[in-house]
């Protein structure tokens, strides 16, 4: 094993790189999303469905917020997630509200088509739903950040002799 995350406080039912490698966004039926750096195992963004969080003793109780599914996108800024509240919600990496939310019941999975423009999602009756994503064009600076961590982990990021806020971009901890 080559490390262990731990900051979820029920079972984790699914996870995804993105598309560079730098995140991990892990789904849990503590009604979180949770985006790490899986290079350093530290927590980058939550993203409840919950308002407000649950306390730990309540984090598995029947709550209807069961996050089921997480999916990242393939220009890496913008997550899917499938709830038991009966909505899909799509968040943007740069912050903590979905940027679109609709309606889905009982949805079991999700995934984006190739180029993002489309999300799949699974339900509990056998069917498959398809969903117009909401569209962003990536800056230069994004797509220059997801090429340099296709190649290169964490902390040899970290070691480069470039400014700090440079490397707090590059590692995510500045979105």
């Amino acid at each position: 094993m080559i490390r262990k995350l731990e900051g979820h406080l029920n079972d984790v039912v699914s996870c995804e790189f993105s598309p560079d490698g730098a995140l991990l966004a892990t789904a849990s039926h503590d009604t979180r999303v949770i985006v790490w750096d899986p290079h350093r195992g530290s927590i980058l963004l939550e993203l409840g469905h919950l308002f407000p969080p649950p306390t730990p003793i309540f984090a598995g109780g029947a709550n209807d917020r069961w996050v089921r599914s997480v999916a990242f996108c393939h220009d890496g800024l913008h997550i899917a997630s499938i709830a038991d509240d009966k909505m899909v919600r799509f968040w943007g990496i740069d912050g903590d509200c979905p940027a679109e939310v609709a309606p889905l019941s009982n949805g079991l999975c999700c995934a984006f088509s190739p180029n993002g423009s489309v999300l799949a999602t699974g339900t509990q009756d056998g069917s498959v739903h398809f969903w117009a994503t909401p569209r962003h064009v990536p800056s230069l600076q994004h797509l220059c950040r997801m090429a340099l961590r296709r190649v290169m982990v964490t902390s040899s990021v970290e070691s480069l002799p470039i400014p700090p806020k440079i490397v707090d971009y590059l590692t995510y901890r500045t979105i």
